[in-house]
């Protein structure tokens, strides 16, 4: 499940070898870029992985494990894959990169859909502490953190004119993406992330769970109506069709208009926030709906890809 990652590897890990003498002699395209902050640096590439090496540290950024591992970044790198990859690079660099600390974690899994990927889209509402926003490529959660990302993997090779491997056409593809982008370790309550604990059971499981339940904090939103409830409260008859209609519409696009009424001063301030928190209210209220045929595969996929990736060992609540 994992795809990119970023690795600092210190200089106090290698034992005392100079690294911009020893390191750029296993890499290719090596260029001195100059000066900075912290001197000279270079940039070189092994295989596909984008390599900077200064006098203190050697990073890998700004490339993908998994196309340096499996030679096409659709597949993602397993538990077991990972480790692999990270004893492949200690060997081509000669340096303990089990010892590199993670400054960045992308934790991802594609899932095989009946449909275009696009038309999921739209069920996706709302998740606490993220902005959602929905893009030409995808549809995003942000925050100053992390993101969650839903994509057509296939679409986004064929829009970089990539070649699509065989056993991936004519396949709707769609990736949801965790990417853990500042602090890692803060986020999972780690003193610190080395990339000898990607590979770890426990820590994998762990990840393993935390993109399951960003999927499930997620507000999935349903138009299919099939119950309404008799009623002899004209209020609730009106609170239950407001409460169709929001989910029918959309909750992102309701509250898209009511922000920009109050952008451009048609309603106060107060009264948008009064606004925001009925819609909000009402939209969660949905026990008589059931989710459309999109939301219910939807969510079977995300549920069992995470089964799958927990199946070698640790037993947990799934509840």
């Amino acid at each position: 499940m994992y795809d990119n990652l970023d690795l600092r590897l210190s200089k106090d890990e290698c034992e005392g070898i100079d690294l911009l003498e020893e390191v750029p002699q296993f890499l290719t395209c090596v260029k001195v870029q100059g000066l900075n902050n912290s001197g000279p640096f270079i940039v070189g590439y092994l295989d596909r992985l984008r390599i900077t090496i200064t006098d203190n540290n050697v990073k890998i950024n700004q490339s993908s494990l998994c196309k340096y591992y499996h030679g096409n970044n659709f597949k993602t790198l397993t538990r077991e894959d990972t480790e692999m990859a990270i004893k492949q690079i200690s060997e081509a660099l000669h340096l303990p990169f089990d010892h590199a600390i993670v400054t960045r974690i992308d934790f991802a899994e594609n899932m095989s859909m009946e449909n275009d990927e696009k038309l999921y889209y739209p069920y996706l509402g709302v998740s606490q502490y993220y902005d959602r926003l929905e893009q030409n490529n995808g549809l995003y959660f942000v925050n100053n953190k992390r993101q969650l990302i839903f994509y057509g993997k296939v679409n986004e090779q064929k829009d970089k004119k990539n070649p699509i491997p065989d056993e991936y056409k004519n396949h709707n593809l769609l990736r949801f993406e965790m990417r853990l982008l500042k602090n890692p370790s803060k986020q999972l309550n780690q003193p610190q992330i080395t990339a000898g604990m990607l590979y770890d059971k426990k820590f994998y499981h762990e990840l393993v769970l935390r993109w399951y339940n960003e999927y499930r904090a997620i507000q999935k939103i349903s138009t299919r109506l099939t119950n309404l409830k008799p009623t002899g409260s004209t209020k609730s008859l009106i609170e239950s069709l407001a409460t169709f209609s929001i989910l029918d519409i959309g909750q992102p696009a309701v509250l898209a208009t009511i922000k920009e009424w109050s952008k451009t001063s048609q309603i106060t301030r107060k009264q948008a926030s009064d606004h925001r928190a009925i819609i909000k209210k009402l939209a969660s209220n949905q026990p008589e709906m059931k989710n459309n045929e999109l939301v219910q595969e939807l969510d079977h996929k995300v549920r069992d890809a995470m089964k799958f990736h927990l199946s070698e060992s640790l037993t947990v609540s799934l509840n």
